[in-house]
Order: structure tokens, then sequence, then C-alpha cells
């Protein structure tokens, strides 16, 4: 029988020994958790680089903002209880929303549609990342069902976008 030394609880070969499946949706949960990371980072961006417009665009990109910070935490969640160690900032797979927040939204001197409408391409791009992941096969149900209603509420939130630029082009010509 082994000893039950400090640091190495009941658990602790769960930890250090997982099966090629359980990798497999490790990574997937790990590169979600990437892209909300550069969601956040690009949202928070955002915000605080808004200042020609009301507070009410601001509000929308701290939200957002907060919204992948829960998602992100749901996440990190899992991949704990699955015995992981989750990624806490991006890397390479996360590169694909930092393309967006570094190449595709420059806040200075665009106009404020311009600005909107890079977000709406931002959500569509990390859409295809959980859609991707769906796609994956690698996810068991519970996971399935969780990254489906993220999914879910990242197509509210660029539907919200969308709004948010008619709206501000509506205001622009009138």
């Amino acid at each position: 029988m082994k000893a039950n030394l400090p640091g190495r609880g009941p658990h602790w070969g769960r930890l250090r020994k997982t099966s090629g499946q359980q990798n497999r949706v490790l990574s997937v949960l790990n590169d979600l958790i990437r892209v909300n990371i550069d969601r956040i980072t690009a949202y928070e961006k955002a915000a605080h680089e808004e200042m020609s417009s009301g507070p009410e665009i601001r509000d929308v990109f701290y939200r957002l903002a907060t919204d992948s910070r829960s998602y992100v935490n749901d996440l990190h969640a899992e991949v704990i209880r699955m015995g992981g160690a989750p990624v806490t900032q991006s890397t390479i797979a996360g590169k694909l929303y930092l393309h967006w927040l570094n190449g595709k939204v420059n806040f200075d001197g665009e106009t404020l549609v311009s600005r909107c409408a890079a977000c709406v391409h931002g959500e569509e791009l990390i859409q295809q990342v959980y859609r991707h992941a769906l796609d994956s096969g690698a996810l068991p149900r519970n996971l399935q069902d969780l990254v489906e209603r993220q999914l879910w509420s990242l197509e509210r939130a660029r539907e919200r976008l969308v709004k948010v630029v008619g709206e501000t082009g509506d205001k622009d010509r009138g």
C-alpha cells in the first residue's frame, strides 16, 4: 500500500495519468479558455479606448468581457474536475482572437461603426472556434452542453453588437 505523502492525496495519480481521450478533452477546453482570455483583453481594450461615445457602448464592451470571465471560470472548473491544469494566459491557439485584437481593430482614428463592425467579426471568429470544439467529437455530453450554452450566449452577444452597430450608424447619419 502506498503511503499518502504530503501533496499525494488519493487523487494524485489521476492528476498525472490521463488517457488520450481525456487529453483531447482537456486540450479543447484549454483552447476555449485561451480564446476567452483573448476576448476579455479585446473588450477591455475596446472599453478603455472608446471615449468618444456615451457610456452605453463601453458598458456593452465591459459586459462582454465579464461574460468571457464567467466562461473562463466555468471551463477552468471543468479542467480541474478532470484532473488537468487550466491555462491562465493566451497562447498559440488563442492567436485567432488576438489577430482580431491586434490586426483587425485599431481603436485610434476609426469610426465607432467600423470598430463595432470589427467586434462583430471577432464574435464570428470565436463562434467558429466553439463550433470546431463541438464538432471535434472530443467532448462528453455534459461538456458539450456547457460549450453549447456558451456558444448560444456568444451568438446573443453578436446580435447585441449588430444592434449597436445599427444604432450607432443611425446616430452618425442623423
